[in-house]
């Protein structure tokens, strides 16, 4: 049975954003936004999941072919492994033997970002990152986007779509995934590494540094590039596409709650109003005014994720909030800007809310968010 969530609630909820000057002053001119260049958006090399080892697949001889995996945050996830699966032991910072890998086992996987649409999710995974010390982070499966090598022997890897720079210190110990000893004029555009580092500065683009790295066999990003060419679904980057500009789209939450109002298409994107549709899924929303010229800004978090609206801005970021953890999204272009409509209702892509573990979809006229 479809639950309808109280049309006086979300009007009350759209009042309070009415009383605030600010955001009327604020607000951008969506004629305006319409016109704004739209960049492409670019896919992530991968993705990371953190869970438990459910269960282990294995072929006739033994060889680990799957993992079922859960996690109380991304649920059950099915990681598909093949020969260019890399194994990592982070505490060692060595490869790892997959043989001794037990259930119940934590571990993190980065994945394809692509994935299908059964129930649980598949996808290939690029990188099994185990033995994880309490006091320290993860291993990192980072793509090398550019290397600069810098005057005092260090180098300087772009990654993260452009959004970190990782900084090699010239005496960094550098290997290879079989453990012989490589050096940073080894790093090249395209190939993968495993990089170990805590901090990051929450500049854009960020910027870290490291003392170890492990450089990676060349068919791990061949595969990604492969996975990511052939099976990629329309509706990974633009759930929308096929329908008119203008198209009015009723809006479902969590399979069965219809909010009292609508979304639309603008240029493409599955637009939505931020509030009605952030407070209802159960998450905080903030406004904060521009000064000096920079545009204002809305945020909408829960206990762990913000995520970032700069108004006028097509990119669109996430910052984790959890204590001792440090760690954003790359910027994300969902095709339209999110923009002020007076007395003050943000419009934003619908697909914001897939940076906080939401799944985003449009079926005929309905946008679905689970």
């Amino acid at each position: 049975m479809k639950r309808t969530l109280s049309a006086l609630l979300v009007s009350s909820a759209l009042l309070c954003a009415a009383v605030l000057p600010a955001m009327a002053a604020e607000s951008a001119d969506p004629a305006q936004t319409d016109s704004a260049a739209v960049q492409e958006e670019t896919m992530s090399d991968s993705e990371l999941y953190y869970g438990q080892v459910q269960e282990i697949g294995r072929d006739e001889a033994g060889t680990i072919t799957s993992l079922l995996l859960t996690s109380e945050r991304y649920g059950e996830y099915v990681m598909n492994i093949s020969g260019e699966t890399v194994w990592i032991d982070s505490g060692e910072r060595t490869a790892s033997d997959p043989a001794t890998l037990q259930v119940g086992e934590s571990v993190y996987v980065y994945h394809s970002p692509v994935s299908t649409r059964s129930l649980p999710p598949q996808s290939p995974a690029f990188a099994v990152v185990r033995n994880v010390p309490q006091d320290v982070g993860a291993a990192k499966y980072l793509e090398v986007e550019a290397v600069t090598q810098n005057e005092d022997g260090s180098a300087t890897i772009t990654t993260n779509n452009g959004g970190l720079w990782l900084t090699v210190e010239a005496d960094a110990s550098v290997t290879t995934y079989a453990g012989e000893k490589a050096s940073l004029a080894d790093l090249q555009v395209g190939s993968h590494v495993m990089a170990w580092y805590d901090i990051v500065l929450l500049s854009y683009p960020g910027q870290a540094g490291t003392d170890h790295l492990m450089l990676m066999p060349g068919a791990a990003e061949e595969q990604n590039g492969e996975t990511a060419e052939t099976s990629a679904p329309a509706e990974t980057t633009d759930p929308a596409g096929t329908l008119q500009d203008g198209t009015e789209l009723s809006i479902v939450l969590e399979g069965d709650m219809v909010l009292p109002v609508t979304g639309k298409v603008e240029n493409g994107a599955a637009m939505v109003p931020v509030a009605a549709v952030a407070q209802a899924l159960g998450y905080e929303v903030t406004y904060t005014p521009g000064e000096n010229g920079e545009a204002a800004l809305v945020t909408v978090e829960d206990d762990s994720f913000r995520v970032n609206l700069n108004i006028g801005d097509n990119l669109i970021q996430g910052v984790t909030k959890i204590e001792g953890a440090v760690g954003m999204t790359s910027p994300m272009d969902y095709g339209m800007a999110p923009y002020i409509v007076e007395p003050g209702t943000t419009w934003a892509p619908a697909q914001l809310f897939e940076m906080l573990g939401r799944t985003v979809t449009v079926d005929g006229d309905t946008l679905s968010i689970q």
